[in-house]
């Protein structure tokens, strides 16, 4: 063998080592990461449990959670892990969380941003205090304009509340720039009224959509099928789930709007919670 061929088969021998060892560290330290993020997700999960949700404020049940999002936003780069959970009352979304990870150089919490989806008032409580009690109702409904009655059948009627969905757009304005949202194609929730009785008006189908960036849900869309004086009709409302300003449009007229909401007040239609993530 010529002097200067070992050479190269030894230098490529090193060469082929080296990597080898990196990268069984990488893959340590990828694993050790991969097992701290799913860790983190299942906090996000039992954290639901860590507020009650009461529909009225002597209520003495608590509302049932439910996941029925979990999301990214890759713009926000100190938002890790996170959900959507919602609480329900005989089928119908009353209040809504966006739960995640907050981290930056000084703190990694995990954030409950409360939003309210009732016609009326709710309470939000933890184990030794009001946490979250907004003055007013959560959302207004309005008559969907030149919307078909509702069908029938549940099939068509999901297919009504997709395409009435897609007449609105939203926008997040953040910076004093304003950002269309994106409307997610899907509800992420499908009213479930089998236990619904006596309602004011009388709910017959509903649907919860969001607009979104990334798939953060940044405001929400709820569309109800309601009888009213013997008549069957969508109405529509907005919820904010985010602390920017936010607006939403029919065609080219702005329908609703709320301003931003950064302050922690417990009466605020929003409210943000936040509690450290144990090390």
């Amino acid at each position: 063998m010529k002097p200067w061929l070992g050479l190269v088969v030894l230098v490529g021998i090193c060469f082929g080592i080296a990597p080898a060892g990196q990268s069984r560290a990488e893959e340590t330290a990828s694993d050790s990461t991969d097992e701290r993020l799913q860790q983190i997700k299942d906090l996000l999960e039992q954290s639901v449990d860590w507020y009650d949700v009461f529909a009225t404020a002597d209520g003495k049940d608590g509302l049932r959670p439910q996941v029925v999002l979990r999301w990214r936003n890759a713009e926000r780069t100190n938002t890790g892990a996170a959900v959507l959970a919602i609480w329900t009352d005989r089928g119908r979304p009353e209040a809504m969380a966006s739960i995640f990870q907050n981290r930056n150089e000084n703190r990694n919490e995990i954030c409950h941003e409360f939003g309210s989806l009732s016609r009326s008032k709710i309470v939000v409580r933890d184990k030794t205090r009001v946490v979250w009690s907004p003055g007013k109702a959560g959302v207004e409904f309005h008559d969907v304009p030149d919307a078909p009655p509702p069908a029938e059948d549940g099939a068509a009627r999901l297919r009504q509340m997709k395409s009435l969905a897609g007449r609105f757009a939203a926008r997040k304005f953040g910076e004093g720039n304003a950002e269309v949202l994106r409307l997610l194609p899907r509800p992420l929730y499908r009213y479930d009224l089998k236990t619904s009785k006596d309602t004011d008006p009388i709910l017959r189908d509903g649907g919860m959509f969001s607009f979104v960036m990334g798939t953060d849900p940044e405001v929400v869309l709820l569309l109800e099928a309601v009888e009213r004086e013997g008549k069957a009709l969508w109405q529509y409302a907005f919820a904010r789930a985010t602390a920017y300003a936010v607006e939403a449009s029919l065609g080219d007229r702005v329908v609703w709007s709320d301003s931003a909401q950064w302050d922690p007040n417990p009466t605020n239609s929003l409210m943000q919670v936040f509690r450290p993530i144990p090390q």
